[in-house]
């Protein structure tokens, strides 16, 4: 058995996040942990507790870790921005990009039939993320039906993201954002024009 040493928790969740993002949840084990990570079981269950717990963690920092992206990718919320992200998680890739393993967020809701009542927090939590930026993207650009049409980008996201976990190649996902950027275009016309000022 390892023997237990100290270590840095956020850098440990950094590197249980990729294992649990690459292999999933059911394929990664705590003892698959300890070799990954040189930390020794009984030190992981006191620091995070049960693995239930730790992949909870692992899915807070995830969440914090999207939302920071989202806040620089969106700082100027508008139709272009959504354009520019749906082809960024379209684009190619190299073979260590995490990106090639999709959404460890939309691969939980595959992948655990019964989540905990925390884990299905989390994800409704990482759902509303994209739900604002998408809303303030379309609002700034006076879309209609803001609310609607956010909730149809997020039906379309999670299937780039479930085609690319299939895959593991970021640009299967290319027709599915080509036909979304096809469809904001669309709603880009819906605006009306403004009225010059008097």
């Amino acid at each position: 058995m390892a023997r237990p040493r100290s270590f840095d928790e956020q850098e440990l969740l950094e590197t249980v996040m990729k294992a649990f993002w690459r292999r999933g949840y059911s394929a990664t084990t705590y003892r698959g942990i300890e070799s990954i990570t040189g930390v020794g079981i009984r030190s992981l269950a006191n620091t995070f507790g049960e693995k239930d717990e730790l992949f909870l963690a692992v899915l807070a920092s995830y969440r914090g870790r999207v939302s920071r992206n989202l806040d620089l990718m969106f700082e100027s919320p508008s139709i272009d921005s959504i354009v520019r992200f749906f082809e960024r998680i379209s684009s190619p890739s190299d073979a260590e990009d995490p990106r090639r393993n999709g959404c460890l967020m939309v691969n939980t809701v595959f992948e655990v039939d019964k989540p905990t009542a925390a884990v299905t927090q989390e994800i409704a939590q990482y759902r509303d993320l994209f739900r604002r930026v998408f809303r303030e993207s379309l609002e700034s650009d006076q879309v209609p039906d803001p609310e609607i049409r956010a909730d149809f980008l997020i039906g379309a996201l999670w299937g780039a993201f479930s085609q690319i976990r299939l895959t593991r190649d970021p640009t299967s996902a290319k027709p599915i954002s080509s036909i979304v950027v096809e469809t904001l275009e669309i709603w880009r016309g819906l605006v009306p024009p403004r009225r010059p000022a008097a």
